[in-house]
């Protein structure tokens, strides 16, 4: 018998077996075979039809085994947590195993049936294998056959397993001469492909030579997981449209790891758009303790209920069907409990030495101090905090692993996607608690989480104003404070003061030198939720919700509108803001668009990025950025959705949309460009007024009455701040 260490990259179910992919320590692949008989609970009607079914089920060639066996049924009965008697029922197959569920369901014997939900490869993980894929692993085998596998502890390691990875992207005819996205029937036009950090190569040929070089490419490259960098339309994905045209085509190509033809038997295929990161996708699939394919392609609910029902399995629970509705309630409970979390509106304005304290996991913290679950629990510990305590106890893990690596190193980076993950996970196990499509949810707990929450945000309120502090904002989770010639360990003793009141752990997240909180676009008059800029007393500029905060806006407007605030914060107290830095500030932006207008830009300065959110012929508008796609399709570019359209403006006023951008790649970069200055003079006038609004600016002051808004109402709150300052400095 031998034995290897590897890890586990992939879990697949067929017949009466499962088989294992590892992907050993010296870089090679070990498939072994593990015996599997599925498995379905009965609950009889009676005893009576309960001894009749174990007799005829017995009698039965295709099953191997029909037992008694005592299982928690109902994790809601309060009453020894639903104990029942049960039938439990192994097939030779997953064949038969299907018609005879089929009988069973029609059976008036059956009362009811357990673990049917589950797929045949989560019966094998959660009942069998119990470990979670991806996971480091020794095995120890004869031949192809497992005889057993044992989970290592990684320690805490921050480096994805060593699994290889090949991009591939096809084009088809389809795509490339209509808006239409390309079926089974398009006939493919090349592909590109890529393997790990490698040089990409192209095939393009006759649609036989195509696909015989693309599977030689992989045949040679070995790849573990194949991506496609696409999405393909119909529902399908582009393996099925790749192995569709080989079978229309005639062709017998090998693509996996075995000798069975046009299957990937051996290797995961992953689409792009099902995750952002390797390891960001490993955290879920060991979560869920499900292969990376169904990890990539469930939504996170579905996550949510596979790890649940692994954990239930672990504790001796069958698992019904999802048939639970919420309880009837009237409209006066609804209306009582159901109020979601609280925020305190900010205070509108320029602010001084305000401090920022954040609850770090609220409501993951405050689900696991009281206990919060969707069953009613007494002393031990509910299934919703077991679930969500390990995984904020891994998040915090690789949260303070990361600080012993340099930032944007690549174990930086790890730890930084593994913790999105965690962090997504941890939002959606709060925000699942109560949602229909949970088959545990129960909203009473959701509104006890949110109620608790509400109340420590009411704590906070009474404990800062108590102490002296004014505040000026608060959303769900962290409160804005200040207060005139507070030090930093006075801002840290009432975090402290915080922490030890509430039993729940805060951080000190921001200092701020000055802060200005900003109304909503839309109304002048509502404020508006993260929605601000400041700068610390560390002199780093903080911006949420303005155009320097925009993935999609120009280089021209981030680094004037970052430029502008720090021209406007140099200074050593709120008032001198509203005199001098105001007035340089203005100075900034009379030059900068004397350099616009003068024609002095840089184009890679000007160039917009967009993202396709959806394919290009669903849009009935032409955005600025469908414009430069339609442009780039014409010249036989192949665009699909989650591209970047990057443009930039030449004529925004002309009559045909196609005519008021141009992509970047048909700029020449060897001649001088002609870009409309009067948009990006009106795009700048807009940065700055977002910036300088509060202060008094407005664009018409430059003679921009494009789009004139109303600031009476600025007027009054930046006479009324003035105001403010002034008295203060008579008292002080």
């Amino acid at each position: 018998m031998a034995s290897s260490i590897g890890w586990l990259l992939d879990v697949t179910v067929d017949g009466n077996a499962a088989t294992l992919c590892i992907k050993t320590t010296d870089g090679g692949i070990l498939r072994l075979v593990d015996k599997y008989q599925p498995c379905l609970y009965i609950l009889p009607t009676d005893e009576s039809a309960g001894i009749k079914l174990f007799h005829a089920l017995s009698q039965q060639p295709k099953i191997t085994r029909v037992e008694w066996q005592n299982r928690f049924t109902d994790i809601f009965d309060d009453d020894g947590h639903g104990v029942r008697r049960l039938l439990s029922v192994y097939s030779e197959s997953i064949h038969y195993h299907k018609a005879l569920l089929r009988k069973l369901e029609k059976d008036p014997r059956v009362a009811q049936l357990f673990n049917t939900d589950l797929s045949y490869i989560q019966q094998y993980l959660f009942t069998r294998l119990k470990i979670e894929p991806t996971s480091k692993v020794r095995v120890e085998y004869d031949g192809t056959d497992l005889r057993t596998i044992t989970k290592i502890d990684e320690h805490g390691g921050v480096e994805p397993p060593p699994f290889t990875m090949l991009y591939f992207e096809v084009t088809t005819l389809s795509s490339v001469h209509s808006l239409d996205s390309h079926d089974v029937n398009d006939h493919i036009k090349q592909i590109t492909a890529r393997y790990q950090e490698e040089q990409e190569v192209t095939f393009a040929d006759n649609e036989e030579t195509i696909l015989e070089d693309f599977c030689n490419n992989v045949l040679t490259n070995d790849p573990d997981i194949l991506v496609s960098t696409e999405r393909h339309c119909l529902g399908t994905s582009v393996l099925e449209y790749l192995i569709a045209r080989m079978e229309e085509l005639g062709i017998d190509i090998k693509l996996g790891r075995t000798d069975k033809r046009n299957a990937i038997e051996g290797r995961v295929y992953l689409d792009s758009d099902s995750f952002d990161s390797i390891v960001g996708l490993i955290e879920k699939a060991r979560f869920a303790c499900l292969p990376l394919s169904l990890a990539a392609r469930y939504r996170i609910s579905r996550l949510i209920d596979s790890r649940n029902c692994y954990e239930l399995t672990q504790q001796g629970f069958v698992i019904s069907r999802t048939d639970k509705l919420e309880r009837i309630r009237t409209i006066e409970e609804i209306f009582a409990c159901d109020k979601g979390g609280m925020i305190f509106s900010p205070r509108l304005g320029l602010h001084e030495n305000v401090a920022v304290l954040d609850y770090e996991n609220e409501y993951a913290n405050l689900i696991l101090r009281h206990n919060l679950s969707y069953e009613r629990c007494s002393d031990t510990k509910g299934l919703l905090p077991t679930v969500l305590e390990s995984v904020l106890k891994r998040r915090i893990m690789f949260k303070d692993l990361q600080k012993s690596f340099p930032v944007n190193a690549r174990e930086w980076l790890w730890c930084e996607q593994r913790m999105v993950a965690l962090k997504n996970i941890l939002v959606a196990l709060y925000g699942t608690t109560g949602s229909f499509w949970n088959r545990l949810a129960n909203a009473d707990a959701f509104e006890e989480i949110n109620r608790l929450s509400r109340e420590i945000l009411i704590k906070n309120k009474d404990i800062v104003q108590g102490l002296g502090y004014e505040l000026l904002y608060a959303d769900t989770d962290s409160v804005f404070l200040k207060k005139i010639g507070a030090t930093f360990e006075n801002f840290v003793s009432v975090k402290d003061i915080l922490a030890r009141e509430t039993g729940l752990p805060i951080t000190l997240e921001t200092w701020y030198k000055f802060l200005v909180l900003l109304p909503l676009e839309a109304d002048e008059k509502l404020e508006a939720l993260k929605h601000y800029y400041g700068i610390t007393h560390t002199n780093e500029l903080i911006v949420r919700g303005i155009e320097a905060r925009r993935h999609d806006a120009p280089n021209l407007i981030k680094d004037f509108q970052s430029e502008l605030l720090y021209t406007l914060f140099d200074c050593k107290d709120s008032a001198e803001i509203v005199s001098r830095g105001y007035e340089n500030a203005l100075l900034l932006v009379t030059k900068t668009i004397d350099k616009v207008m003068t024609g002095e830009l840089e184009l890679k300065d000007l160039i917009v990025s967009k993202i396709l959110r959806q394919d290009l012929y669903k849009y009935r508008s032409l955005f600025p950025h469908i414009s430069a796609a339609l442009q780039l399709t014409e010249a036989g570019v192949p665009l699909t959705r989650g591209d970047t359209i990057q443009y930039i403006y030449t004529d925004a006023a002309h009559s045909n949309p196609l005519r008021r951008v141009t992509p970047v790649e048909f700029i020449d970069e060897g001649r001088e460009q002609v870009y409309d200055r009067e948009k990006y003079r009106e795009m700048l006038l807009e940065a700055a007024e977002t910036v300088l609004g509060y202060f008094g600016f407005a664009r018409s002051l430059y003679g921009d009455s494009s789009r004139v808004k109303y600031r009476k109402w600025w007027h009054t709150v930046w006479q009324d701040r003035t105001k403010d300052i002034d008295m203060e400095r008579s008292l002080g």
